[in-house]
């Protein structure tokens, strides 16, 4: 039965940048228990930290760790029929866009709450000392997730250690070695008191803040740090699933390979997975508004691994022409794209030929994301009621990051074949025995950086990998195909719009203006 951390909570210590007055910070709990009277005992100390886990969600459905699989959106992976994702996708957003400001409030938010932990704990008595500092590595892992989201995207920001004031409106601004500085040095308080075992259902974890620490390395470029990090991950008790469609499914959460998660609770309006809806088609149990979809560019980079495959032709609806296209492929396509010809269980249970099925138009592409979608119902309309947890960080990942870190350091050429079996051909073994496995001296970094798209399209990653490789300018003149319904069946139409990206400028979002305005003297990042 799933164990909810953090649903129904007392505190929410928000901050919120949107105007220099009163609202700069919200310190009052939405109960109105005020501070001075809350932090008294050991147990609202760990609702207190409950809060911190509560601000992973992102309400009103923006941009942050409760929406993360739609950074991907913001890639030639993806298309959107959100004009707030367009904006950065197709290059066109600025300081003022909603977009912009959204990831920095939702960051900042969970800055602010950990940090009210990290002020406070130390005046609550505790008859074990361990749980004290367990709730303190707890909280300093969740800052350093918040912190990455806007070192990644912002790069130089605000540092905070302490509950802000008024008095901190005008901070300067500190670089981005500095906010990564603060980030490895929570994790590395993390690794050292977090438990390798959660003592609850969803909690931070040492592998956890391990990961997180290798992700951190990896925006510096820090190879050596990231093949330390993931190497200790490896040591622990995770595996991959032995089916891969199987890692997101209701009825396995929480299984060997998540590392970390976002917990839901189904049902409840506000308490579950928004993400769902959003990514979902009319015709699956959430009624999904479809609002990022994947692009023809994402199906190219599964490989073809059966040339003369069977399948059944749903003529008129789905041309002779999209099966020779689309069968065949590595099948982690078919578990995270929803394509002609497929079928899917539909919100009543029923097996549906896509894309026979309401509002197919809604896709930008003309296709709709399978994974983390539940088939087959339960009927939620409601837009935040998914019962689905949120997985972001997962144990294959990591093994894609230790051989991209160590392959950095003297290059691909020099890695040994038991490093290529442990990582990489551990996880197309994984997928399928039908594709080939790589061989020492005979892979590039192109075949590394194509398996983390195959492997984890659609969760949120790509968007950052992608700044890492120098891949995101690919965006740049680029349209993407379009399918829609043309008579009794489908057929491809007008490219969609044309991609925009300008390097280096793009490679960060802009400060949001309403931040410089009353920052008495940020510069705008390069280009803004």
């Amino acid at each position: 039965m799933k164990k909810i951390i953090y649903a129904g909570l007392a505190l929410s210590f928000s901050l919120l940048f949107t105007s220099c007055g009163d609202d700069f910070l919200d310190k009052q709990p939405h109960d109105n228990i005020a501070s001075t009277t809350f932090w008294k005992t050991p147990a609202q100390a760990e609702e207190g930290l409950a809060g911190v886990y509560d601000a992973l969600q992102s309400p009103k459905r923006e941009l942050g760790w409760g929406t993360f699989p739609f950074f991907d959106g913001l890639t030639i992976l993806s298309d959107s029929r959100d004009g707030k994702f367009n904006e950065v996708a197709r290059g066109y957003h600025t300081p003022t866009s909603g977009f912009v400001g959204q990831l920095w409030k939702q960051s900042y938010r969970g800055v602010v709450r950990a940090n009210e932990v990290l002020t406070r704990v130390d005046d609550v008595p505790f008859s074990d000392e361990s749980q004290k500092t367990r709730i303190k590595a707890e909280a300093r892992y969740l800052r350093s997730m918040f912190y990455f989201h806007l070192a990644d995207n912002y790069g130089g920001v605000a540092l905070f250690e302490h509950v802000p004031t008024l008095d901190d409106i005008t901070v300067p601004r500190s670089s981005v070695d500095e906010v990564i500085a603060l980030m490895i040095e929570d994790l590395d308080f993390a690794i050292q008191y977090l438990p390798v075992k959660a003592h609850q259902v969803g909690r931070a974890t040492k592998g956890a803040a391990y990961t997180m620490k290798a992700k951190v390395a990896m925006l510096k470029k820090d190879w050596a740090t990231a093949e330390a990090a993931t190497a200790e991950v490896m040591k622990l008790d995770y595996a991959l699933e032995s089916d891969y469609k199987r890692i997101f499914a209701l009825d396995n959460e929480n299984n060997g390979e998540v590392i970390f998660d976002i917990q839901y609770i189904g049902g409840e309006d506000g308490e579950g997975n928004v993400v769902e809806k959003l990514l979902g088609n009319r015709a699956m149990g959430v009624s999904g508004w479809s609002w990022m979809v994947p692009s023809f560019n994402l199906v190219e980079y599964y490989e073809v691994i059966d040339e003369n495959p069977t399948y059944e032709v749903y003529a008129p609806l789905v041309p002779e022409k999209f099966y020779t296209m689309l069968e065949g492929r590595d099948p982690r396509m078919d578990a995270t794209i929803l394509r002609p010809g497929a079928t899917f269980l539909n919100k009543v249970g029923e097996e549906t030929v896509y894309p026979n099925i309401p509002a197919y138009t809604h896709s930008e592409s003309g296709l709709h994301i399978r994974k983390n979608v539940i088939e087959g119902g339960p009927d939620l309309t409601l837009p935040e009621k998914g019962p689905l947890n949120l997985i972001l960080l997962r144990y294959a990942d990591v093994l894609l990051m230790h051989l991209e870190a160590k392959a950095n350091q003297g290059g691909i050429a020099s890695v040994d074949q038991a490093t290529l079996d442990a990582t990489i051909n551990k996880i197309r073994k994984r997928a399928s025995d039908k594709l080939p496995l790589y061989t020492a001296g005979d892979i590039e970094m192109e075949d590394v950086y194509k398996e983390y798209i195959r492997e984890l399209a659609m969760e949120g990653w790509m968007y950052s990998n992608f700044k890492r490789w120098k891949w995101l300018e690919k965006a740049h003149g680029m349209t993407t195909k379009d399918v829609q319904k043309v008579g009794d069946g489908i057929d491809f139409i007008e490219d969609n719009p044309v991609r925009e990206f300008e390097a280096p400028k793009d490679y960060l979002f802009p400060i949001p203006a309403s931040e410089i305005e009353k920052s008495n003297g940020w510069a705008q990042n390069p280009g803004w």
